[in-house]
């Protein structure tokens, strides 16, 4: 029955009522340790300055916030992470949002998916996922950064191999002017053969640094790259591709940055006639 439960939280874009199966969370922190399913009946904050809000300790975990939010209220200095699992595989995480954290939702965990999140307002990182065979879909990323805290500020980042990462918006993520600060929208590090496809990435800064650097899209020493059908508008780089050995990009669209596309010393081609 539990595999059922859990293959039926992979369909895309099905209006279900409110999860009222498995466990309710209704308290912060909480720790998972048995697979399962569960959700959130209320929104719920978090006080402490570190650790997880939730925690998972399972494999098999399904985590539905029945469009509820996890909210950390111990301010900006907080190295609190919102949803976080360290090696364990198959997490489902969606349906809710998470705000205020330096990381929203981090996961080291393969066949797993991150769904209809809204990360707002995250200090470092809104949504990172280390692990192959992953799906990021769907999810809205928003006013990630602005501490100086942190050298770098990143809307979604991935790790791994035979992912996808499809149909997200990242908006308003910002590094501070700092030398050696950075912003990325969506970063693509240590991957193999990964899809990256209609997201839009809309607003990196600063987009005219003196000192940090900012880019729409990044890739670090990836290789087996498709980028097709991407948004990316004003950053510093909308494209850098350096860090692609091999892969190809298409059908983008990018405007009102200072680079387009970064391609010196990276392996990946343009589909002819398909990038704007």
């Amino acid at each position: 029955m539990m595999k059922w439960l859990f293959l039926l939280t992979l369909l895309p874009h099905i209006v279900l009522a409110e999860t009222t199966l498995g466990t309710t969370i209704s308290a912060l922190p909480y720790h998972i340790t048995k697979a399962g399913v569960y959700h959130l009946t209320k929104d719920l904050s978090y006080t402490g300055a570190s650790g997880g809000a939730i925690t998972i300790e399972a494999t098999d975990v399904v985590i539905d916030l029945n469009a509820h939010e996890i909210l950390c209220s111990s301010g900006t200095a907080n190295t609190a992470t919102g949803i976080y699992c360290a090696n364990l595989n198959r997490i489902v995480v969606k349906n809710g949002t998470v705000r205020g954290f330096q990381v929203g939702i981090n996961l080291t965990s393969s066949y797993s998916v991150v769904c209809d999140i809204l990360a707002a307002n995250n200090y470092e990182v809104g949504i990172t996922v280390n692990g192959n065979n992953t799906k990021i879909s769907d999810n809205r990323v928003t006013s990630t950064g602005g501490n100086s805290n942190f050298t770098y500020a990143i809307g979604i980042s991935l790790t791994g191999t035979c992912g996808t990462l499809s149909n997200n918006d990242v908006q308003d993520t910002f590094a501070t002017d700092n030398t050696g600060h950075y912003g990325n929208g969506i970063r693509i590090k240590d991957c193999s053969n990964i899809v990256l496809s209609n997201n839009r990435v809309l607003d990196v800064e600063p987009a005219a640094p003196t000192k940090a650097t900012s880019t729409g899209i990044a890739t670090l020493t990836s290789d087996t790259l498709i980028f097709l059908g991407n948004l990316v508008t004003t950053t510093e780089t909308g494209f850098d591709l350096s860090g692609g050995a091999s892969g190809k990009y298409g059908e983008n669209t990018t405007f009102n940055n200072g680079t387009d596309y970064f391609t010196t010393g990276s392996g990946m081609t343009a589909i002819p006639n398909t990038n704007n």
